[in-house]
C-alpha cells in the first residue's frame, strides 16, 4: 500500500507533521470492521500501526552533538573567514556566481523573527528570486539545495496549482472533509523551491503572498475554516 494509518497516542501527539519522514516503530494489529464484512460476505480485517516510536528524519533539534563537534563549532565561530568558508561550501562544483550563493545562504540560515510591542510578529525568513538567463545554473542550486537543506520541498511553477502549493480539501475513506497539505505546507520550519516561476499563472501566484509575509495559510472551504 501507498499509504498506512499510523496512530499516535501519549506524548507521541503533535510530534510529526505532514510531510516528515519517519522511522517508525510499532505495533501491527487487525481490526475486525463488521461493515465491510456484511458488504463483502466474507471476513476482512482492516490494519493499522500503533506507533510506539517515531523518530523524524532530518530532525535538527533531535540531534545530539557529541563534544568533539560541539569544540569543532566553537572553533568555527572564531574563525575571521567563516561567512566566506560558508558561502563557497554551497554548490561548489559550480564555478563563480558569488552573489547567487550569498543570496541562497542567507535564505538558508534565514533571518530573526521579532515580535513588536507583543502583537505585532515580523517575520525572520528571507524569501529570494533567482533571475537570469537560461544556462546559468539556476535550477542546478534548487536542487542542490533539496539535497542538502534538512527540509526542503522542490516543485515547478507549471506544474504547480494554488491548491497544490497551499492546501486542499478532500474526502476521506469515510466520507468525511479533511485538509491535505500543499507544497508550502510540507515545506514548514524548511525551504520551498519553486522553479520556473514565471510559467505560474497569476492566480496560482498570488497564493503565496499571505505565506511568504504573514507565514500562515488561510482556508475556507467546505465548513473548514
Amino acid at each position: 500500500p501507498r499509504s498506512k494509518q499510523v496512530i499516535l497516542t501519549g506524548d507521541q501527539v503533535d510530534k510529526v507533521r505532514p510531510g516528515d519522514e519517519l522511522q517508525l516503530t510499532g505495533i501491527y494489529r487487525c481490526l475486525y470492521d463488521a461493515a465491510t464484512n456484511a458488504r463483502t460476505c466474507f471476513p476482512v480485517y482492516r490494519t493499522e500501526i500503533e506507533s510506539v516510536h517515531a523518530k523524524r528524519k532530518g530532525d535538527v533539534k533531535s540531534a545530539e552533538i557529541t563534544d568533539d563537534q560541539h569544540q569543532q563549532i566553537l572553533e568555527l565561530a572564531k574563525c575571521p573567514n567563516i561567512r566566506e568558508r560558508f558561502i563557497a561550501s554551497i554548490a561548489p562544483s559550480i564555478y563563480g556566481m558569488w552573489h547567487v550563493k550569498t543570496a541562497i545562504a542567507l535564505s538558508i540560515l534565514g533571518g530573526e523573527r521579532k515580535i513588536a510591542a507583543g502583537k505585532h510578529r515580523i517575520r525572520g525568513d528571507i524569501n529570494t528570486l533567482i533571475v537570469g538567463d537560461p544556462g546559468l545554473a539556476k535550477s542546478q542550486f534548487l536542487k542542490y539545495i533539496e539535497q542538502t537543506a534538512p527540509r526542503a520541498v522542490y516543485t515547478t511553477g507549471k506544474g504547480a496549482s494554488a491548491v497544490g502549493l497551499t492546501a486542499a480539501v478532500t474526502r476521506d475513506e469515510h466520507g468525511q472533509w479533511c485538509l491535505e497539505g500543499g507544497a508550502m505546507v510540507l515545506a514548514d520550519d524548511g525551504i520551498c523551491l519553486i522553479d520556473e516561476f514565471d510559467k505560474m499563472n497569476d492566480q496560482d501566484r498570488t497564493s503565496l503572498h499571505e505565506a511568504m509575509e504573514q507565514q500562515t495559510i488561510s482556508i475556507s472551504k467546505a465548513g473548514i475554516v
